[in-house]
């Protein structure tokens, strides 16, 4: 049998992305920024962070898949919002920020657009997990044990846990 550990609170989550929306709207002093949200599972973390930077922001979506391939894995676009980030600082947003492969092709594929600048954002950063030289500007936790995380936007299949307000670690 299964069972939940509760790694952070709603309340906890909330302090944290306060503190990283804070630093945010620091860092870009007002400049255009846009949120770009990998779906699904950092849709949660778009609306809340969105709501935590005291600043103007615009928010869009894609969405990403990667498969093995002969030469490693590949990694493919399968739904993006229109949008033009030519000028504009973008803020990449991973729910579980591991291999860094999906992060890479994304920040390759908008740099033809010329952004201001190309950053990342992760609810969880799991650096020892990077397979490309890559790290997170803002992570609102890196302090996760090993196992499967549900809760706040995150789980599997089936998703019962995908809804929990908390961040947990299933076990068993």
């Amino acid at each position: 049998m299964t069972s939940l550990k509760v790694l952070y609170t709603a309340d906890e989550i909330a302090t944290r992305l306060g503190e990283i929306g804070e630093r945010i709207a620091t860092d870009y002093k007002g400049e255009p920024l846009v949120l770009l949200a990998i779906l699904k599972g950092a849709a949660f973390f778009l609306a809340d962070l969105a709501r935590a930077i005291p600043a103007p922001t615009a928010f869009e979506f894609v969405d990403v898949t990667t498969q093995p391939g002969e030469r490693g894995e590949v990694v493919s676009l399968t739904y993006a919002t229109h949008f033009n980030v030519s000028g504009r600082h973008v803020l990449i947003l991973k729910d579980v920020f591991h291999s860094g492969i999906t992060e890479n092709y994304l920040m390759t594929h908008l740099s033809q657009q010329r952004p201001a600048s190309i950053e990342i954002a992760a609810l969880v950063d799991k650096p020892e997990l990077r397979s490309v030289n890559l790290s997170a500007r803002y992570a609102v936790f890196t302090d996760l044990p090993e196992g499967f995380l549900v809760g706040y936007g995150l789980g599997g299949d089936p998703a019962e846990h995908i809804n929990r307000p908390d961040l947990c670690l299933l076990e068993g």
